[in-house]
Formats: C-alpha cells, structure tokens, sequence
C-alpha cells in the first residue's frame, strides 16, 4: 500500500492476523523497519524487517498490539530477529480421539499417538470418535468397531461403538480418506490386558484387537505417519482371529434374509430352500489386505446389473427380480493375494461348476432362478476347489421363443416366475394381483413385451417394456391389462392372455392389445395366464368374453301430467316423490361390452302383468290415465351370466319398498297404490343388493283404513317443523307424523277424547304456541300443549293436586274443547313436538 492508503477492512468485522511493511523510495537504501506483533492465544511473536510477514496464518488469531521501529542500515542495536510468523497450512495434520469407558463415560481427547482409555484396569472402552485436522487440506476418517454381543458395525465417520449398553469395543479399523489418505498413513494399536497388554501396530484399515476372545479394548493410540515411513513400532500379533474373511447376506423374494453367514467360505441361500435369490451383499471382515469385492448379478426381467461392492446389496428394490448369473472380482492388493472362486445352484440343473475372477456363473434358462451361491477366496495361483466345466449354461432355446411373467399378490408378494401358460397368481383364495413382470425368453432379436395395467383408484398406466406394471405397497389391486409384442417376433407369433377375476373366474383370450379384465366395476384381478401362439394358431377354447366392463343403463319414465321425464343412467331415479303422480309407462336400454338385453314387464291399473318387452319398448300404457302399480326387469344372453339387476318401487302410501333382482317383481298388486318412482341398478354378479331386500313387493294395505285415510289428508299439508298432529274429532283418533309435505310418516297414532256436543274441538290448521305443566281449579290436568287460544292437548284430569283420576273415559266427546289424552301420552307430545308444528283438526 502507498503512503496514506488504508490496509485491511473498514464495517466488516474482519481481524488482521498479519503484516508485512516495508520503506519506499530513497528511505529504503539508508534505513530498516523492524515490527513486531502481539497475537490473541500467543502473545509477543519474533522480529521481522522489511516486507517479512509478521503474525499467524490460519489460527484465526487476530493482532492486538503493533511494535515498529526505524533503524539506520545495519545498526548495531537492531533487535534480534525470531519467531515472526507462523503458518498453520505448513504444519502436518492431527489426528485427535477420545474414548468412551464403562463407568466413566467420555474421557478428555487426545491426539497423535497420545493414549486414549484406562489401561491396567477393568473398564472397557465402549465408544470412540476420532477426527483429522489439516489445515487448507481435505481428508477424513472412516472407523469401524466389533462390539460384544453385536459383532462388526458399518464403516461410519462419526462414533462407533455404543453408550448406554455396557458392550466393549473388542476390536478396530480405521481408514483415511480423500486427499489425506494420498501422503499419510493412519497407524494404531489397541491395549487388552486379557491378551497381554499392547497388541502390534497395525495401519489403513486393517483390525487392531481381538474376534472371539472375550478380550475388551481398555487403550487405543492412533498417529499419522507420511506415506513411505516405517510402521511406529512393532507390528506383530495387532489382530487374534481370523482375517480377509468373507461376510455374505442374501435376500429371497420380497426382500425376505435368508440369513449372513462368515469365512472362507460361505453359502448364501440354500439349495433347499423355496426361495429364489433375488439379492446378495459381499464384504471382508477383519480386512487386512486392501482392496476391494466387486460382484454383479443377471436378473430375469432387466439382464446384468451394475458393478457394487463390498457389503453393498445387488438389488435393493421390491420389484421381484430374482438373479439367473452372478460375476465377482477382487480388486486392489486383494487380487494379487487372492482368488474368488464361485459357484451356482439353479432351480432346474442343480450346482454348476466353478467361475473365478470375473467369469460368468449361472444359468439363463427359462423359468429357472438360483437358489444359492457358494464363494471362496483362495491363495493366488491355487487353483479351482472343483469342477471348473459348466459354470455358465446359456439359453440355448434361441429358436423357441417363450414369454416368462411373475405376480405379485395382496398378502403373499412376489411369486417365482412361471413361463408359457402357466398360472401367474392365486385362485380361491381372494388375493388380488398388484403388480406383473413380463419378458420374453429364447428371442435372438430386439423384439420385447409391453405392458400396461388398469389399477384401482389409477386407472390405465402408461405402456411399459421394462418393470413391473401395477404397484408394490399401495395395496391397489390390477382389474385389466393389456400386452402386446413390439419388435419381428410380432411377425411370427401373437400373444395371448386371459385373467382370473374375482366373483367370474377364467374369463376369455385376449390378444395383442386387446383388454383382458374388467374396468368400471371394481373386480380384481386374482391371476394371469400368458402364452405366445404361432399366427393363426389358438390358444384354447372358451365361451367367456376377455374383457368386461360396467354396462351403460338407460331409464326413462312417464309421469301423469308431466309425459315422458329425461332419462337416468345406472342407479338414477326416474319419477316423482312427494307429488302423488303416477309412472304409467317405462323404457329402459342397456349396451355392454357382453352380449345381451334388458327385458321388463309392467303391472297396470285394471289390466294386469302386461308380456315382457325389451331394449327401449314401452312398458306400461300412455294416454290411457293408467297407473304402473308394479315391475320386473331381467338381464338376457352373457350379460346375465356377468351381471345381477336391481331394482325397487317408490309407491303411494308406502314410500320406497325393499329391492328385488332378476326378473322378481317390486311395487304393489290389488291394493290400488301407484308407482312414483323407480331406481334400478346393475351390480356384478354375486355383489350383493344395493340395500335392504325385505319387502320389495306387496299386495296387502300398509295401514288400517282409518289410518290410511289420516295419512292422505296429512300428506296434503306442509309444516314449519319436522312434525305435524293431525285430529280426527269425529272418530276421537290423534296422529303424531313426522317428515314433510307429501312424505310423512307416522310417529304416533292414538284414541283421544274430543269436545262434547254443547263445547265442541274447533277445526282448523293451527300452531303449537306454548306449553306447561299442570293447570285446574277444582281438578288439575297435566303435560298441556296449546294449539289454539285456551285449547290445548293435555292430560286427563285428576283430584286437584293427585294423580287420581277424576275422568278416564277416552274415544268420547266428554271435553270442553280441549284433546284429552292419557298422562303418559300427554307428556310424550309435550317431551317431543317442537313449537311451531303445525296442528290440523277435522
């Protein structure tokens, strides 16, 4: 900077943590400028002169105090030069630990080869954390711990080990990674009195302790020493066990473990076993040697996979592949150390031979899948452990094309696939498919299967050639499918399919396309049949169609006075309620994907059961003022070996009756009623009535004809409430209804006393407009509910102030205008109807 120019920041909170300065200009040939600087967390560092940096570098420690002084060239009191300026990016890396012990908990850390524990004693290490620092460099540590009672954790870079659990770490292996990993190795060794104190040093990712000795951990050093350099100490016995030992899981359909086993040698799956492999992990436990175990995996439905490794899984979805072919390699000082020998049991030729380094191994036949995998490592150079001929068996069924599918059902998951007809599913047992993997087998050529599903709650999905189609986990049931062939094979063979759908069973051969199934009716699927047939060939006789779907329904009523209404489709109501008007005549259509009719006849007012008619015909009479008092309806052809029809009558007097099915008959018959309305439904068949079935059809009178007669008048009036009371005075009858104009029903129906001749009960449409408890001089009535003036509904009167009674008699003129009632009678109205409920007298 020039003279009275600024160094450093102004507003930005940023501490200077160094200086240079330096004279200019003629000065600079006849003088020196000696500084020194006070650092935070230092103090006073060394002299510097003339441009030579003062302070600290990557500390973060900021200048507190400036020294400077300006000297003639060479000056005899010049002070001393030292220690100016220090730079972090220059010093080497830390390494910093610390350990967590049984009934001490975490300790102090501590760093480059310092002791981390308590040795000589009996408290075990139980945790441990570790961290680098380099300064202006990249680099971490991975750690990994064998813990009592739990055996080897995952490589992490935070804590391993466990708190809380009272296990001991037994054993260790830590690794660098990243730039740091490039210049340094990471050394250590780990104390254990019960094998004799410090074990050897061992570095880079090799185990320092003990497997299967009991033996805790009680200290641990860990240093870092630049590549090239000798070991920190001797490195004898630094791990009592077993180690490059091989660690293998394997998983059958579904992800289910078919368990982890160690050694040498390890078998994963079983030849016995039920299960396909569809995934496998492979790692070294206590590794020694660097390097890695790569492996790979044919699948049935999707061909090689990518390269993982070391205890990474093959396949970590649930989509049902299961492997045919496996390939495994070492890497790293591994390899020049080691063999890998592996060998496969298929499903249909048993154990193969031996593959190494790479090879294939396995069978892609048909319809076949491994059910266990046998690996070694064996000294380099030591040759084969067996049978070397016959470790890869290849399709050799080029010029037979198959088609290999694979099901997934609710509850049971993924099945082993099965090839060329076979059924894919369950059957009888209620379990819907949700999802199906399909490929083609034996194809020398690009051709491939696509595939799409119509899903519950989904609907069709998109065309697919590879995975599955449905769903896995969403619990959603497939009701159709479509498959077809892209590619030359469409040239020489069609692809034909046939489902297994709920309540139907097997229904017909779809083909190349074509729908399999059902939509709009929410039937599953249950199982699959898929075969290739040769063009013009025939896959197998049925009668049942391929595909169904929900019939579209037409009905459409005429109404007196009101002539022919729009039509209502499935499960819509044609007519009136509540206007007392008669359906005289109907027509009703329906078209289906599955061949057949709708037929119907009518009951007529003075005519009777009129002939069936069909497909849009009237039933019924128009312009002849004749009431439909009752109806049948019935499916015809397939479409009644698929479907059921419901249906059910709105009539005068009864409101909606029950529903009835396939050709039975609803409404009324010798009692007069008209029909009002009517709803008719088609439901798969076997799926049960759309409500009650009790009474769909009847030819006896709801109610008594008094009653009958109150009900007619009543439906002629409206009221500000849910309630209405209606009085017969005349035949001493009360009636409690409850609903609306047109469609009240009754609540209540009694004998009551009315007005005597000399002080009759007016008539008239009246208001309930108050209430109360008791009333009377001489006599006390009770639970009164007035409705006009001083009229009121109330209880017969008592003996002033008892409930002896004073005059019972009911079903006569005895009042002096009020409606008497029995007491608990009069307290039921006075407990329920509401003010404003309309009352009528008569």
């Amino acid at each position: 900077m020039g003279n009275g120019q600024t160094s450093g920041t102004v507003g930005q909170s940023r501490a200077i943590e160094a200086i240079k300065l330096s004279l200019s200009g003629g000065l600079s040939d006849s003088y020196d400028i000696w500084y020194r600087v006070h650092s935070a967390n230092v103090g006073w560092l060394g002299w510097a002169s003339n441009g030579e940096p003062a302070g600290t570098q990557g500390y973060a420690y900021q200048i507190e105090a400036i020294q400077i002084k300006v000297l003639p060239k060479n000056a005899q009191d010049a002070p001393a030069r030292g220690d100016a300026f220090r730079d972090h990016s220059q010093e080497p890396p830390t390494v910093s630990y610390r350990s967590h012990i049984s009934n001490v908990g975490w300790m102090g850390v501590v760093a480059d080869g310092k002791t981390s524990g308590v040795i000589d004693s009996r408290n075990a290490i139980e945790a441990l954390s570790l961290s680098v620092n380099w300064y202006g460099h990249g680099g971490s540590i991975s750690s990994r711990a064998h813990v009592s009672g739990i055996g080897w954790q995952s490589w992490s870079s935070g804590t391993v080990g466990t708190t809380g659990q009272s296990r001991s770490v037994e054993s260790v292996q830590f690794k660098l990674n990243d730039e740091i990993s490039a210049t340094y190795d990471i050394w250590y060794r780990v104390y254990a009195s019960k094998l004799g104190g410090w074990l050897g040093w061992t570095s880079n990712g090799s185990p320092a302790g003990s497997v299967g000795k009991g033996a805790a951990i009680q200290g641990i050093q860990v240093m870092l020493v630049e590549k090239g350099c000798s070991a920190p100490g001797d490195t004898a016995n630094h791990f009592i066990g077993a180690t490059d030992v091989l660690s293998g899981s394997s998983y059958g359909l579904n992800g289910n473990s078919l368990g982890t086993v160690q050694g040498k040698t390890i078998l994963m799956g079983s030849e016995s076993g039920s299960e396909p492999l569809t995934s496998l992990s492979i790692s070294f436990d206590n590794q020694e040697t660097s390097g890695s175990i790569g492996y790979s995996g044919c699948y049935e439905f999707s061909g090689w996979s990518g390269v993982v490794s070391d205890g990474a899984a093959l396949n970590s979805k649930n989509d049902g592949r299961t492997l045919k072919a496996v390939r495994l390699t070492l890497t790293g000082d591994l390899s020049n150390a080691y063999d890998v020998w592996y060998r496969c049991f298929d499903s249909k030729k048993g154990w193969l031979g031996w593959a190494c380094n790479g090879a294939d191994a396995g069978a892609t036949i048909p319809g076949s899948c491994l059910k266990a995998v046998e690996v070694r490592i064996i000294s380099k150079g030591s040759g084969a452990p067996g049978v070397t001929d016959g470790a890869f068996v290849s399709d050799t069924s080029a010029d037979c094309a198959h088609v290999v599918y694979q099901a997934h059902s609710a509850s049971r998951g993924w099945f082993p696939s099965v090839l060329d007809g076979q059924d894919a599913g369950t059957t009888g047992k209620s379990l819907s498919l949700q999802a199906l993997n399909v490929v083609l087998a034996g194809v020398d050529d690009d051709s491939l299967v696509e595939a799409r599903a119509h899903v519950a709650n989904i609907g069709w999905q998109e065309w697919r050639s590879a995975g599955y189609v449905g769903t896995v986990g969403q619990g959603l049931a497939i009701q159709a499918l479509e498959l077809r062939i892209n590619g030359p094979l469409a040239n020489q063979y069609d692809i034909y399919y046939r489902v297994h759908s709920a309540g139907y069973g097997w229904l017909g051969w779809a083909k190349n396309g074509d729908s399999a199934g059902t939509t709009g009716l929410n039937i599953q699927i249950e199982a699959v049949q898929i075969k290739l047939v040769a063009k013009g060939g025939n896959p197998g006789s049925s009668s049942a169609p391929a595909f169904i779907s929900a019939p579209a329904l037409t009905l459409q009523a005429h109404v007196a006075t009101l002539g022919w209404m729009n039509p209502v489709g499935n499960g819509g109501v044609a007519g009136t309620t509540g206007r007392s008007l008669a359906i005289e005549a109907l027509k009703l259509n329906v078209s289906s994907s599955v061949s057949g009719g709708i037929e119907y006849s009518a009951h007529v007012q003075d005519v009777g059961w009129q002939g069936w008619t069909s497909n849009g015909n009237v039933a019924g009479t128009v312009g002849c003022a004749k009431r439909i008092e009752a109806l049948k309806i019935k499916l015809t052809g397939d479409l009644s070996n698929y479907f059921d029809v419901w249906y059910r009558a709105y009539c005068q007097d009864f409101g909606w009756l029950d529903w009835t099915s396939n050709g039975q008959p609803a409404g009324t018959s010798r009692i007069g009623c008209r029909v009002e309305s009517v709803q008719v439904k088609i439901v798969p068949k076997g799926a049960g009535a759309p409500g009650s079935t009790a009474r769909p059809f009847t030819d006896q009178p709801l109610l008594p004809a008094d009653m009958m007669t109150m009900l007619n008048r009543a439906n002629r009036y409206s009221s500000s409430t849910s309630w209405l009371i209606m009085v017969d005075r005349q035949a001493c009858r009360l009636g409690v209804f409850r609903g609306q104009r047109g469609s009240w029903s009754y609540a209540q129906y009694w004998t009551c006393s009315t007005g005597a001749p000399s002080t009759p009960t007016p008539t008239g449409e009246y208001t309930v407009t108050g209430k109360g408890y008791s009333f009377g001089h001489g006599y006390t009535c009770y639970y009164y509910t007035q409705f006009y003036g001083d009229y009121l509904f109330h209880s017969i009167p008592y003996y002033q102030g008892t409930f002896n009674p004073m005059d019972s008699r009911m079903g006569m003129h005895v009042s002096q205008g009020c409606v008497r009632l029995p007491i608990d009678r009069a307290k039921w109205i006075w407990d329920n109807v509401p003010l404003a409920t309309k009352v009528v007298i008569y």
